[in-house]
């Protein structure tokens, strides 16, 4: 056979060299797989929702007052109705933290300490089953007046000068 006919047998190195741009895609498929296959995979759990405020021991005008103890209502969502759930509030200008359990989906926080002017009430809980936390929504109670204004359900009944104290969901924080 002459050399025209016979294939050429390359050296060990020239097939690595043409192999090379086969074996990259293929490392990244089997990293990507035993990534993916070693990370636990985990879900968002929704937060709760505030509903309502309630004051126990209205001054005469909440609009006068600087610092007022309020209730706050809230309910988690659907599906998490588990034993030993723990529904948490931190008011971050008085930096002061509230936790309860709740009765089924529904929770109340008493006596909770705001600056009727400036505050923010952040809220989540902890599931009683497997103990992941939900993810965080942030409120603002703002003080408002009139019948119209104070008619929401979120809204405290109103004191002896037309006003109320009313939840406002800020979904970027309270910044």
């Amino acid at each position: 056979m002459s050399n025209l006919e016979q294939p050429r047998k390359g050296s060990a190195r020239e097939r690595l060299t043409r192999l090379a741009p086969l074996s990259l895609p293929a490392i990244a498929l089997v990293a990507s797989v035993v990534m993916v296959g070693c990370n636990e995979t985990t879900f968002l759990v929704p937060p709760p929702t505030l509903r309502g405020i309630a004051i126990p021991l209205p001054p005469p005008s909440i609009a006068d007052q600087v610092l007022v103890y309020i209730d706050v209502e809230g309910s988690l969502p659907m599906g998490f109705d588990h034993p030993n759930n723990q529904a948490y509030l931190y008011e971050s200008t008085t930096e002061r933290g509230y936790f309860v359990g709740t009765d089924g989906l529904e929770f109340v926080v008493q006596d909770v300490l705001i600056n009727v002017n400036n505050n923010c009430l952040e809220t989540w809980f902890i599931d009683g089953v497997d103990g992941e936390e939900s993810s965080l929504v942030a409120y603002k109670a703002v003080v408002l007046e009139g019948d119209e204004a104070c008619a929401a359900p979120s809204c405290s009944a109103v004191d002896d000068v037309g006003a109320c104290v009313c939840l406002e969901k800020w979904t970027t924080g309270c910044g």
